[in-house]
Order: C-alpha cells, then sequence, then structure tokens
C-alpha cells in the first residue's frame, strides 16, 4: 500500500488545471450511444469513471465490469435495459454492497427482463433484453438518488411511448443533477415537461451537436478550501468555469464567501482570491441535499477551521464508495476532532474550537477519493504535512490532483 507525505511549503502562481466535468462527461457518453452517435464531445473529463463509461461504448463483449464507479453503474444499467441489450453488468466488492433495486425495478416495470446474480436488490445484473414498452408511466421514489432518475430520462426519447416519470417524496435528492441531465438533453433538441413533481419526455430524434464539458466544480471545491485558510491577497485562477453553470456544485461560490473567498468570472475562468480573513462567527448550518458531494469538503474545513457546524441533508453518502459520515468521523479523531453523526438522518455535527493534534497514523482513504482529497486541506496545519493512505484513489474524479498540489507549491513525497 502506498503512502504519501504532504506538506503545504508556500503557494505559488501556477493555475491549477482543472478535469472535465464528471457529471457532464457520463452524461454526454451516454447521451451519445442513446442518440445514435449524435454528438461530438470536447474535453471529456479523464476520471476513472469516464474513461470506464468511455471503454463500456466500445465494449463488444457481453460483461462490463464498472469497478466502483457508482454513476457509470446507474446508467448503463437504464441503458441496457432499455436498448435491449443482453449482457453482464458488474462491480466491485464495495460495488455489490451498493443497492440498485429501486432502478431495476422501474426498468423491469417498463418492459426490461433483468435478473439478480447475486443478492436480491444488489449488483451484479444480468440483462435478457427488451421486449415490449408494457408501461410509459412510472412513479419513482426521487429522496433516495437522483441518477436513477437521470438514467431513465436520457432513455427517454428512444422508448416507443416515451417516458413519464412521477416523482415520489417531499423532496427531490440533488435536484441540481436532474437539471443538468435535462439541461444537456435540452442542447440535443430534446422536447418535453420538466419539474418537481414529473418528468415528461416523448419519442423522438436526437439532433447532431459539438458538445463543450465544463470543467469539474467538485474538483475545484478542494481548491476553495485550501484557499480559505491561506493568507489574504493569495489568489489562484481555475480553468473552463462559468458562473452560470448547471453544475449544483457551483454553490460553492457562496458558501466560501464565509470564509473571505470571492469568485471573479471573466472568459471561462475563474479567479478566486483570500480577500478577508474571516470565517463563521456563529454555528454554520447547511442543507447539502442538492450537493452531497461537497460534505467532506465542508466537514474538513470546518474541523479545520475550529468552525462549529451542523450539516443536514447528507443521507447518500453512506451508500457511496464508502460510508462518508462514518469514514470522516473515524479519520478526523487522528487529529483531534470529534464530530457527531446520524448516518440515517444524513446529518453531521462538528464542535467548534477543538485543539487540532498532530496526526500520528495516516489517514485512510476507504478507497474513496472525496475522502483523499478532503482530508488533504490538513496539510496546511501541521509543520511535518500529513499522511495520506492509497492516494492514487483520486484517479476516479481528479487523476492529477497530487500533480497540480505540488505545482501550486505543496510537497509531495511518496513511499
Amino acid at each position: 500500500m502506498s503512502i504519501l507525505q504532504l506538506r503545504f511549503k508556500e503557494l505559488s502562481n501556477s493555475s491549477p488545471i482543472l478535469p472535465g466535468s464528471k457529471s457532464e462527461s457520463n452524461r454526454a457518453l451516454i447521451l451519445k450511444l442513446v442518440s445514435g452517435d449524435k454528438i461530438e464531445i470536447s474535453n471529456l473529463s479523464k476520471a476513472k469513471d469516464t474513461v470506464t463509461l468511455e471503454r463500456f461504448t466500445r465494449n463488444q463483449s457481453e460483461i462490463f465490469d464498472a469497478g466502483d464507479a457508482g454513476t457509470t453503474f446507474r446508467f448503463f444499467t437504464a441503458y441496457m435495459a432499455l436498448t435491449g441489450k443482453k449482457g453482464i453488468l458488474t462491480g466491485s466488492e464495495r460495488m455489490k454492497e451498493r443497492p440498485i433495486g429501486i432502478l431495476v425495478d422501474a426498468l423491469v416495470y417498463l418492459g426490461a427482463e433483468i435478473e439478480y446474480l447475486e443478492r436480491k436488490g444488489f449488483p451484479p445484473l444480468k440483462f435478457n433484453g427488451f421486449y415490449s414498452n408494457r408501461k410509459s408511466e412510472i412513479e419513482i421514489d426521487a429522496t433516495i438518488s437522483s441518477q436513477y432518475i437521470s438514467a431513465l430520462m436520457m432513455a427517454g426519447p428512444i422508448l416507443p411511448n416515451g417516458i413519464k416519470i412521477i416523482l415520489k417524496g417531499d423532496t427531490v435528492a440533488s435536484w441540481p443533477y436532474l437539471e443538468l441531465t435535462w439541461n444537456l438533453m435540452e442542447r440535443l433538441g430534446i422536447k418535453g415537461t420538466f419539474n418537481k413533481s414529473w418528468i415528461y419526455i416523448p419519442n423522438q430524434e436526437f439532433q447532431k451537436i459539438s458538445l463543450f464539458i465544463e470543467s469539474d466544480w467538485s474538483a475545484a471545491a478542494y481548491w476553495y478550501s485550501f484557499l480559505a485558510v491561506l493568507p489574504v491577497g493569495t489568489a489562484l485562477s481555475l480553468n473552463g468555469l462559468f458562473e452560470n453553470s448547471f453544475q449544483g456544485d457551483s454553490a460553492i461560490q457562496s458558501i466560501y464567501r464565509n470564509w473571505g473567498v470571492s469568485s471573479k468570472f471573466n472568459s471561462g475562468d475563474v479567479l478566486i482570491s483570500k480577500e478577508e480573513d474571516i470565517k463563521p462567527d456563529r454555528c454554520f448550518e447547511y442543507d447539502f441535499c442538492n450537493i452531497p458531494d461537497q460534505g467532506q469538503t465542508l466537514i474538513a474545513l470546518c474541523a479545520a477551521t475550529g468552525v462549529e457546524a451542523r450539516f443536514s441533508g447528507l443521507q447518500s453518502l453512506a451508500i457511496k464508495e464508502t460510508n462518508r459520515l462514518l469514514a470522516m468521523q473515524t479519520e478526523l479523531k487522528k487529529v483531534g476532532v470529534k464530530i457527531e453523526i446520524d448516518e440515517k438522518k444524513g446529518f453531521c455535527y462538528v464542535p467548534g474550537r477543538q485543539n487540532l493534534i498532530e496526526p500520528n497514523l495516516p489517514f485512510k482513504t476507504y478507497n474513496d477519493h472525496r475522502m483523499a482529497m478532503s482530508l488533504s486541506i490538513f496539510s496546511n496545519f501541521f509543520e511535518k504535512g500529513v499522511s495520506i493512505e492509497n492516494p492514487e484513489v483520486v484517479e476516479k474524479s481528479y487523476p492529477d490532483f497530487w500533480i497540480e498540489l505540488e505545482k501550486s507549491g505543496y510537497e509531495l513525497r511518496f513511499s
């Protein structure tokens, strides 16, 4: 097992290069397949999840291994089911613990033939074809995962009778991700009805289009986090980001103002600057229902800066690459921070004003890219920095993260 020793020295004037958006890229690849290759994609993400999905688009075999790529698994499940592809879709041991039953039930209801090969409700899956469009209207629990709904939406235009998705539940989880899916489909000429109660997409043709993938706001968040703990006057330029983005994680622009970080946009780039030496002076509260991937990053930042915080809307973190709330609780103890969590309610409480202690053990990453990148902020707080196990997990979403950190003034030593 490799270990990275990470230490902050001084920030250089380099401009970190961000990857293309993984969320946009994965949707674009599925839509390219569904449309019959009518999309020309540029700035495609180099994230492992996207590379895996792109490989699937060229795979002529009947066995597809998604590894730990959850989005890839869900999107490709709907694609295989509703286009009548036959074969087996499997994944890592962790993937086999992540539920897929809600999506499979919906696909079977619509007319797909799917078998569970091991445990009911979980991967791996065997697809035996799509013989009839039994139904065109489906109800689905919208409080669990927006990826199930996006997967159904993207296949809607090629279903003989289209699709109407009734969204059940008090809230729609990760609503901005559904808006992102709809925006991409609209750019491909798809018409229909889209709101928080129901989505209707009739059978129709896709238009040809050249699609540029915006840079990844989820990746940008780590640079905002670093800047939040650096001196006033520090600035970085981030490439390929737009102020009016459809990526939900672009909400970080307003969140990090609480730590004195501003955002100034110019021709597809954003200059982020530490303008004030401030942080929330009272309990910071935030509902992550729309941006759950930012949960770990903000938990780590609040723990590092001694900010009391109450976070909600993090229910989906329990079924990610690892149980993220539990993993954060375990690892933050190594720097003397004890957080309280309720996994079922998706709640996390970070006590303020805790004294940080230098960790004598490496941070574990639990095969989770966001654990590695979120916890790296603590390298700014200790003279010797911090150690991180299995640092290569960042390849899942930001393969060049450590390279860009080193270019920006961080000292890295791998062993």
